[in-house]
């Protein structure tokens, strides 16, 4: 959609709390004033965002209870779901704390291949915010591919080797996984559910309804392009409405 009707659309259409039937995962990446990424907000707007579904008193929780209670066909409790891709430095430094701040839980996707090089998180800064019990810290593969380009055997390894990698990290096996740029098939589907996983994000939009595979979850990306209001919009049933506007307008 054009950006000008889109900051239209999400200015002008009411946005409601989410029912307690449905529920909405956030995704991130960097949280940095240095505007390096597109993918990028700063830490005042992530501060802003924060304080909101404070204020608003939104039920955050672990995308982990998520996966849990759609498996159990349970209330998903019009809850919020906070997730970071990649593993970039500044999720420890200025995400972290801020998130201590309002005990809100998060996971974040580590690219294990990247744990360690600049600009990205070490294995001892996994481990500390691992062990606050605030923090999931799950695989988004080896070197980030695209999963549904690779061989079955290629694709296989990049997510039971970045498995295996954060297990011996922190000593604990991750239950969730992060499909690299949302690339995936069935088949590839398939060997994140043979690995044993209890959950997996996509980048496609959208809430998380009582009928949504775990293993194709639905995430709604906020990045340097969002708005407060599409933000707003994006804790809210507005995202589904957005999504059938532009689907039947093919706008």
């Amino acid at each position: 959609m054009n950006p000008f009707f889109k900051n239209v659309f999400f200015k002008c259409v009411p946005k409601p709390m989410l029912p307690r039937g449905r529920a909405s995962i956030l995704m991130y990446h960097s949280v940095s004033d240095s505007g390096d990424y597109f993918s990028a907000i700063s830490l005042a707007v992530f501060k802003k965002q924060m304080a909101y579904l404070a204020g608003k008193k939104y039920s955050i929780i672990p995308l982990a209870e998520l996966a849990r209670r759609l498996r159990a066909h349970g209330p998903l409790g019009g809850a919020a779901v906070l997730t970071f891709d990649d593993g970039y430095h500044d999720n420890y430094t200025n995400v972290f704390p801020l998130l201590g701040q309002y005990g809100f839980p998060a996971t974040i996707f580590i690219t294990t291949d990247l744990i360690g090089t600049p600009g990205y998180c070490s294995a001892e800064e996994l481990r500390t915010m691992h062990r606050s019990g605030l923090i999931s810290i799950e695989p988004h593969t080896l070197s980030h591919p695209k999963l549904a380009k690779l061989s079955r055997a290629e694709a296989a390894r990049e997510i039971r080797e970045s498995r295996r990698v954060l297990q011996e990290i922190l000593g604990v096996a991750p239950t969730l996984f992060a499909y690299p740029y949302g690339s995936f098939s069935e088949e590839t589907v398939g060997l994140v559910r043979d690995e044993g996983f209890a959950g997996a994000v996509t980048v496609e939009e959208g809430t998380v309804g009582p009928d949504t595979d775990p293993l194709c979850l639905p995430r709604n990306a906020v990045d340097s392009s969002t708005t407060f209001s599409q933000f707003r919009g994006k804790v809210s049933r507005a995202i589904d409405w957005y999504i059938s506007f532009k689907t039947t307008f093919r706008v």
